[in-house]
């Protein structure tokens, strides 16, 4: 997955933190991670966004002169995990994936439902849930009765997700998640679970 647009790093400890002006009246700030020369950029006003010495998920692209630029609304502290962070990460990866996701669950799963357009649960998690785990996301789409129909995917029954509603409802839960303890969180929105986990940028995959 992290071959794809939005690339994010391995955990990093930040160094070489420079702040210089930049010719579109901001600042170009850019560090190197401790242990290798690769250098990341934004652009951003004069104040420091991260801090030197602490460890960081980073979220970048690169460009076709091979500069790594990083897109400071998917980077965070690696040890805090961000439940908006995840969130927004999650989301650049499934709109990344979603038109070739979304061709698998119309050519693989058959259904009769006829009041909109429906996605094979792991499709659907693919593209709209990857900030939780598979069975987090199904246990909250039960819990809040999303529109679903019985399915087969690939011959064997399973359950289809109508799509319209899906990227609320996530963003639903990230916004009511309260943190417990690490990555840990609970939410009055998913009762059934003392609590579940909300990933960290570099943990976030369509694998389960």
């Amino acid at each position: 997955m992290k071959s794809r647009d939005l690339l994010t790093t391995p955990v990093l400890i930040v160094s070489n933190y420079r702040i210089v002006p930049h010719a579109s009246e901001k600042f170009l700030h850019s560090f190197t991670p401790e242990t290798t020369s690769t250098v990341y950029q934004f652009i951003a006003n004069k104040e420091a966004m991260l801090e030197a010495g602490k460890r960081y998920n980073i979220g970048y692209r690169v460009d076709d002169d091979g500069i790594n630029w990083v897109d400071i609304s998917a980077t965070a502290k690696a040890d805090d995990v961000d439940p908006q962070v995840s969130y927004y990460v999650a989301r650049k990866l499934g709109q990344e994936i979603c038109a070739v996701e979304t061709q698998k669950s119309d050519s693989r799963v058959t259904h009769k439902a006829k009041d909109g357009h429906y996605l094979g649960k792991k499709y659907a998690w693919r593209i709209y849930g990857m900030a939780v785990a598979r069975d987090t996301f199904d246990a909250y789409l039960e819990e809040i009765k999303h529109p679903s129909v019985p399915c087969l995917t690939d011959g064997s029954s399973s359950v289809a997700y109508k799509e319209e509603g899906l990227e609320l409802a996530m963003k639903a839960l990230i916004d009511s998640a309260v943190r417990v303890g690490g990555n840990r969180f609970s939410s009055p929105l998913l009762p059934s679970k003392k609590w579940f986990q909300i990933k960290g940028i570099s943990a976030i995959t369509d694998k389960k």
